[in-house]
């Protein structure tokens, strides 16, 4: 009775080690699907009166099916010292993180409307992916060409552009 017993536990152990095994080669694969990509983004501020701004600036860009890259500040993705988003200037900013399964074609830009200058005319945002173990890389432009501040029309301080259904 004893032997039968034990016998069970260790079938129950081994079962439980088959399941875990197998949980542990799902998230490998997983976690493979999405290598590490560089991303390379560059913001282009206006050439008009008073373009600049000194405000955080935040970007989320997305695929049609929803696979998002947030980031939450671009001043950390930027050049060390370097005054950002300066009347008619483009800004270089680089990272890391997972891998976008496809080309993005939704952004948004947002503002936190705060600093010297809180308004922000915003021409354009160029994003670039490289994923480095496939050697292929994927771009998309997207054109703002709008003011972000409270206190001038359109009144928001984020922008969305939408080219998915293109």
């Amino acid at each position: 009775m004893a032997r039968s017993w034990l016998s069970r536990a260790i079938l129950h152990a081994l079962a439980r080690m088959k399941i875990l095994f197998a949980l542990f080669l799902l998230a490998l694969t997983v976690s493979s699907a999405y290598a590490p990509c560089k991303f390379i983004i560059l913001v282009t501020t206006g050439d008009r009166e008073d373009a600049g701004t000194d405000a955080r600036v935040s970007l989320s860009v997305s695929t049609a099916n929803g696979k998002k890259l947030v980031i939450k500040s671009l001043k950390p993705w930027g050049q060390k010292g370097h005054n950002n988003f300066e009347k008619g200037h483009t800004d270089k900013f680089e990272g890391s993180g997972k891998c976008l399964p496809s080309k993005p074609c939704r952004m948004l830009l947002e503002s936190n409307g705060k600093g010297n200058k809180p308004g922000w005319f915003v021409d354009k945002v160029a994003f670039t992916q490289i994923e480095q173990k496939k050697l292929s890389q994927k771009e998309k432009t997207f054109n703002v060409n709008r003011l972000l501040a409270r206190d001038e029309s359109p009144g928001t301080l984020f922008v969305v552009v939408d080219d998915c259904a293109k």
